[in-house]
């Protein structure tokens, strides 16, 4: 059981045995992803961003058929208000939840059991303006913290707390509805990750758990569960 342990799947959206799965679906199957995923896809303007769309939903409906022991085109899913993605309830008796995140060729898949769990993952350029994006974006305490450090440290403090916040976010299933200055997350990207607060009650996090993820070199990423003293562990989807 996965309870109190998320499983993170790592993906390179460009990886050639993930395209090979997908020939070979298309070829035996038709293809796996329903209607209104590929209605998604035909509204991408570039073709690249469709492609790894495409590539990245397939990926999720192949993980998840392996936990639920269910052929991939046959999973449905319903949507929040938000549009968070959730397995349909009489098709989820093990209580899946899962979070999906991508950033240029790199995906991140999250799976847990019965907690909201969210993920994100954020590609890091090294010309990205972190202060004025923070005074727009940050809490006034991750502000100033971010602007503590050393300059070398800034660009990757930057991301951390970004993805740190952003899989916050995606956990509660808000999304930008929920104000970014209302929580505060820690912003050192070598120190551990937590929630420093919510809505100024600073023992509100103690019932989550906020951690880092190892997705690849470039990038940062982040997974929030809500659940006090969760572990991960990370694997290679397709590589």
């Amino acid at each position: 059981m996965l309870v109190g342990r998320i499983d993170v799947w790592r993906l390179s959206l460009d990886a050639a045995r993930l395209e090979e799965e997908l020939s070979s679906l298309s070829e035996t199957r038709g293809g796996v992803l329903a209607p209104d995923e590929l209605a998604r896809a035909s509204r991408f303007h570039f073709d690249g961003g469709r492609v790894r769309y495409v590539r990245c939903r397939t990926a999720l409906r192949l993980l998840l058929a392996q936990y639920l022991n269910i052929a991939p085109p046959k999973i449905r899913f319903t949507y929040s208000p938000n549009g968070k993605p959730e397995l349909a309830l009489d098709q989820n008796l093990p209580q899946l939840r899962f979070n999906v995140s991508h950033s240029d060729n790199m995906a991140l898949i999250a799976v847990g059991v019965q907690d909201a769990l969210g993920v994100d993952i954020e590609r890091m350029r090294p010309d990205v303006k972190a202060a004025e994006l923070s005074e727009r974006f940050f809490s006034s305490s991750e502000q100033a913290a971010l602007g503590s450090l050393p300059e070398t440290l800034r660009v990757a403090a930057f991301y951390a707390c970004w993805a740190r916040k952003e899989a916050f976010l995606k956990a509660i299933g808000e999304g930008l509805g929920f104000p970014l200055e209302d929580f505060s997350v820690s912003v050192h990207p070598e120190n551990q990750s937590r929630i420093e607060e919510i809505k100024g009650d600073k023992n509100a996090g103690q019932h989550w758990t906020l951690l880092d993820v190892d997705a690849a070199p470039h990038f940062r990423s982040a997974v929030a569960i809500e659940r006090a003293g969760a572990t991960i562990a990370t694997f290679d989807l397709l590589a």
